[in-house]
């Protein structure tokens, strides 16, 4: 049962909103403009910022949307994490797309929702907080605010699953500096 879950979750993570709304929308390759992502932030930049708002809305479902139904069949944590994981893998990697996909940032948050609502809640504001005011760097401030959520999750008694999976996902995402 956890191993169907698990293809479940990556082939979810495949589906490249990102990519569809920007044929839609722009009759664009999102891949092909901008900062060459397919996520997001990039269809915020290069279609306009009411699409890249319901694509990230959408990414973040298909992280959460995977998580919560191995929650709901009862899986252990470690492998409801798994299932997350496999559908931010999905979306950097999508089946549909040969493999080429964004980075996972709004899926990552998505799948973390569902697992420490408030944790994920403070972390997706001090992300746009830091992106909007500060950095100006989406990659940079991912890295601080996935830190600061493992930080967060540490203070505040979370199962260490939880506590190590934002440096897991901030690996997964390629987040540099």
């Amino acid at each position: 049962m956890a191993v169907l879950v698990i293809i479940l979750g990556y082939l979810a993570g495949s589906i490249p909103f990102a990519y569809i709304a920007s044929r839609v929308v722009k009759g664009i390759d999102i891949r092909t403009v901008g900062t060459l992502n397919m996520g997001a932030h990039n269809v915020m930049l290069e279609v306009g910022r009411g699409v890249g708002i319901g694509v990230t809305i959408l990414d973040m479902a298909k992280g959460a949307l995977p998580v919560l139904a191995a929650c709901r069949l009862g899986l252990s944590p470690w492998m409801t994490l798994l299932v997350g994981l496999a559908a931010v893998l999905g979306h950097n990697y999508p089946l549909f797309l040969g493999f080429r996909g964004g980075k996972g940032m709004a899926t990552s948050l998505g799948m973390l929702l569902p697992l420490m609502p408030s944790e994920t809640l403070v972390t997706f504001l001090a992300l746009a907080v830091l992106y909007i005011l500060i950095t100006h760097s989406i990659s940079f401030s991912g890295l601080i605010s996935f830190t600061g959520l493992s930080l967060l999750a540490w203070w505040r008694g979370r199962p260490l699953a939880l506590i190590l999976t934002p440096p897991i996902l901030l690996l997964v995402m390629g987040v540099s500096v």
